[in-house]
């Protein structure tokens, strides 16, 4: 407790200091306050390709900063992260944030360790699911982003892992982008890339896997009393361990998405059918690592490592937005069938956001 308190300090100190020793007319001190809490309730005994087990956690995010000439800022913050029922320590985990932010009307970037939340791509969850996004939570590295009255792109390098004794090096590149059709833009087209290099240790230096995953898609969007979200997904991936194997496996596959929406209420459908886009995840004929890889490779849902050729997921739910967005609710029943068995899935999320930039920093 003792050093979260002195960390925050810090940042506080730093920040009156940087005020005092440079004070432009446009100079404005900025803030937030972000709160997150995340209930994951799995039952999937009857399923082969994944655990029962719940995750329950909330996090509080303060931050401040300093924004000049309306397009830049400088934000430094820290992730205060307890996982309900973990009575080890006074918070689970401790983790700063600090980056730079420059963003006009249409570009945006980023540059040092960031919200992922900032990231605007439709990455399906065979690249990150739900529960990743939450827990992790920070980009640790630079993104770009143009936002035009058609469409977005947006590239980011995530640098999740030191090469040392305890860790592997690690880091991600994606890239998403749509490109919406016509003065109605009822239909649109658009891709996601995911380029996660999983690299070796002191300890194992050898050991290196690529994972390459590849997803263009075409949807339309359009309201005949319900608003309507169809989506035509392909995934191709292409995944070598380099450990043990001298070519690459590229399974692939086809999703259909479906969404209908009205009064917050939503559901939706999402059928998958193709190969075992996740080959890594459990044994697969290794004496290295005999287990496989699991999540620390695989940061999408783990159903995607089906046999079986089929995955669905039917969800059922609310989300809505409150006081002018300052606070949202999701929450909704998934109901998966990984080919073998059917298994339910319960998720309550809260986010609170609170910010302004209101304070005026006056000349010296």
């Amino acid at each position: 407790m003792k050093s979260v308190l002195r960390y925050i300090v810090v940042l506080a100190v730093a920040v009156v200091a940087a005020t005092n020793s440079y004070a432009q007319e446009d100079l404005r001190l900025v803030w937030g306050v972000d709160f997150d809490t995340y209930f994951d309730n799995r039952e999937y005994s009857a399923c082969e390709y994944d655990e029962s087990q719940t995750f329950f956690s909330a996090r509080l995010t303060p931050q401040v900063g300093l924004k000049w000439n309306e397009k830049n800022r400088v934000v430094v913050g820290v992730d205060l992260l307890a996982d309900f029922g973990d009575e080890t320590d006074f918070l689970s985990d401790v983790k700063p944030q600090l980056y730079y932010q420059f963003a006009s009307q249409k570009v945006s970037a980023y540059a040092g360790i960031f919200p992922r939340e900032r990231m605007v791509g439709d990455y399906s969850d065979l690249i990150m699911s739900e529960a990743s996004r939450f827990y992790d939570n920070r980009v640790r590295g630079v993104m770009g982003q143009y936002r035009g009255e058609r469409g977005y792109v947006e590239a980011s390098i995530d640098w999740c892992g030191m090469y040392s004794e305890q860790s592997r090096e690690k880091f991600r590149i994606l890239s998403a982008g749509r490109y919406y059709f016509g003065d109605k833009q009822t239909f649109y087209g658009g891709y996601a890339f995911s380029m996660f290099h999983f690299a070796g240790s002191m300890a194992e230096d050898d050991a290196v896997v690529d994972n390459i995953v590849v997803e263009p898609y075409v949807g339309a969007q359009f309201n005949a009393y319900f608003d309507f979200d169809v989506r035509l997904r392909y995934l191709q991936t292409m995944q070598r361990d380099r450990a043990t194997e001298e070519k690459s496996r590229k399974p692939g596959g086809g999703m259909l998405q479906l969404r209908m929406a009205k009064w917050g209420l939503f559901l939706e459908e999402q059928l998958y059918v193709g190969e075992n886009l996740q080959p890594y995840y459990g044994p697969f004929g290794s004496d290295l690592f005999p287990m496989g890889y699991g999540a620390e490779l695989y940061a999408g849902d783990a159903f995607f490592s089906t046999n079986e050729n089929i995955y669905s997921t039917t969800k059922l739910g609310y989300t809505r937005s409150f006081y002018n967005d300052t606070l949202r609710v999701n929450c909704y029943f998934a109901f998966q069938h990984d080919g073998v068995a059917m298994g339910c899935k319960q998720v309550v999320s809260l986010a609170v956001r609170l910010g302004g930039d209101n304070i005026k920093l006056g000349k010296r």
